[in-house]
């Protein structure tokens, strides 16, 4: 199984593995921390969650929980077709949509500064893990 967590940025959910520290925590969760730049006021894709068959098709869509909203803006999941950005033997599936869990963030409308969204990602065979993002928001 292969997993994205929003991002190209995927990364809510990154649109590949969230790139960036990866953490195994007392609890057994895999933490991923990405840090992200988006722009005052626009909608940005954090991320994609999905699982992949050998053959490129979808097994799951992922669910994805907001585990810590944004203090400066707002997060959206949702369902819908997105290209994977995958590695491994996985690549060979980035030119075919599958479903996904996609994540978006968009500030509030003046603000500029540091904001962070935490998200847990729950897959069909039982893995669970959780994504830090950071996002500093520019002019």
């Amino acid at each position: 199984m292969k997993k994205a967590f929003i991002l190209p940025v995927a990364a809510m959910w990154v649109g590949a593995v969230l790139a960036g520290c990866t953490t195994t925590g007392p609890d057994g969760l895999k933490r991923y921390q990405k840090n992200i730049t988006v722009a005052s006021g626009e909608r940005t894709r954090l991320g994609a969650a999905f699982s992949l068959n050998p053959d490129c098709s979808a097994k799951a869509v992922p669910e994805v929980r907001i585990r810590e909203a944004p203090k400066h803006g707002k997060v959206e999941s949702l369902r819908e077709l997105t290209f994977p950005n995958s590695k491994g033997e996985y690549k060979k599936c980035t030119s075919t949509k599958v479903p996904a869990t996609v994540g978006y963030y968009t500030p509030d409308k003046g603000f500029v500064g540091k904001d962070r969204v935490v998200v847990r990602t729950s897959y069909k065979n039982g893995v669970v893990d959780e994504g830090i993002i950071n996002i500093t928001v520019v002019e």
